[in-house]
């Protein structure tokens, strides 16, 4: 078997805790490299060739949506969690503390 037309994948979690960095980083002579690490993971995101073509742009734009749709359905997540954190506590107060 020579594996001739197979490819291979890898799948990589990445669970962002305390230790987390993003960065792009730039360079005059070559295409941008997008740097994401996340404690003991480092990922990066390049062109396959020197200068990125329409295809790589086209990655970025769908990159750049889904981060987006991301942030959106994270912070409806916090949001709605707080709202039943709220609507659970007495007198809906989230603190957990009663004046006396």
């Amino acid at each position: 078997m020579s594996g001739e037309g197979k490819r291979s994948y890898t799948t990589l979690g990445l669970h962002i805790g305390a230790e987390w960095s993003v960065l792009c980083h730039t360079y005059p002579d070559r295409a941008p490299i997008l740097v994401v690490d996340a404690g003991r993971v480092s990922l990066s995101i390049s062109a396959m060739e020197q200068a990125p073509d329409a295809r790589h742009a086209d990655f970025a734009y769908k990159l750049l949506a889904a981060v987006n749709d991301y942030l959106i359905a994270y912070e409806k997540y916090q949001f709605e969690t707080q709202e039943a954190a709220n609507a659970a506590a007495p007198d809906g107060d989230a603190s957990g503390s009663r004046a006396v």
